[in-house]
């Protein structure tokens, strides 16, 4: 189901919520989007379109990738255009900012990205800071689930109007796909509920305006009182 871009439509005609997934390479430190509990190499590629060897292109394997993030959204527009944004910002820092980007990289004795081992911790920090970039640009209440308390970084930094942040069941960390499957079908329970509240203020507005447009035809349809 990964293997290609999902649309809206389809998100929501096959059960999905309205969320954002991120993995983080346990080995690596590189971090995938998703926009479902799964990722193919279909990701892979979309995200690491110039891989190099301070950035390689990493593989699908399931032991190595672990849950970073999922960010849950009110609607569907919303997470598609977050996960978008999110590629779209992964493949500036990578391609056509680069430059830029290296600037602001920790780099060690020889001027290359800081590392330990192959373990380099500035592309989790990065996801993170482009997650908190596209949730104030979406300008709607998101609710971020982290794999540890600490991954979100400073509360600071943070629109606490825009984002509530949550921690990820550690326990539940050890069977991942029964996690995700969860918050899956809570992020859907949520868009539902949001749904059935939206539409009923709309129906109310209508019901206004419809009793208000009456009682102004009503009033101008009476005869004017004689002086």
């Amino acid at each position: 189901m990964s293997n290609r871009y999902r649309p809206a439509s389809w998100l929501r005609k096959n059960e999905f919520a309205p969320q954002v997934f991120l993995f983080r390479n346990m080995e690596s430190g590189q971090v995938l989007y998703s926009q479902l509990p799964t990722f193919t190499q279909y990701q892979i590629k979309r995200q690491f379109k110039r891989p190099n060897w301070e950035n390689r292109k990493p593989s699908t394997r399931p032991d190595i990738w672990r849950i970073m993030a999922v960010a849950t959204f009110p609607d569907y527009e919303a997470a598609i255009k977050a996960y978008d944004s999110l590629v779209q910002l992964r493949n500036m820092r990578d391609i056509s900012k680069k430059d830029e980007a290296m600037k602001y990289r920790p780099r060690n004795e020889d001027n290359h990205i800081w590392y330990s081992a192959q373990y380099r911790p500035i592309y989790t920090q990065e996801a993170v800071a482009d997650l908190n970039t596209v949730v104030e640009h979406i300008q709607k209440l998101t609710t971020i689930h982290w794999e540890d308390e600490w991954r979100k970084g400073d509360l600071k930094h943070w629109n606490g109007d825009l984002v509530k942040h949550e921690l990820l069941d550690r326990t539940g960390l050890k069977t991942p796909v029964a996690l995700l499957d969860q918050l899956r079908i809570k992020g859907r329970e949520a868009f539902q509920k949001l749904s059935m509240l939206e539409n009923s203020q709309r129906q109310k507005e209508k019901s206004a305006a419809k009793l208000e447009s009456s009682a102004s035809a009503e009033q101008k349809q009476q005869p004017e009182a004689s002086v």
